[in-house]
């Protein structure tokens, strides 16, 4: 979540523009974008909005994890 609101900040995308593409409110993007919860469905309607991939989005945060765990995994 945290790399989609990055790149939803650095493409300016108006939170409206966003909201329509998702089907919800302007204020619910932004607390969507706020926590690190969001149904799948709004994640991909966002990231494309943005022109972000959300494949990529994911692809990375699976790989942050992976080592996030390696890392604790090593240090035991």
């Amino acid at each position: 979540m945290k790399s989609l609101r990055v790149q939803s900040l650095l493409a300016e995308v108006p939170k409206t523009k966003i909201a329509q593409a998702v089907g919800i409110n302007r204020l619910s993007v932004a607390k969507h974008l706020k926590s690190d919860d969001m149904r799948l469905s709004e994640f991909i309607a966002t990231a494309q909005t943005v022109g972000a991939d959300p494949v990529k989005i994911l692809d990375d945060a699976i790989k942050a994890e992976k080592q996030k765990t390696s890392a604790v995994t090593e240090a035991a």
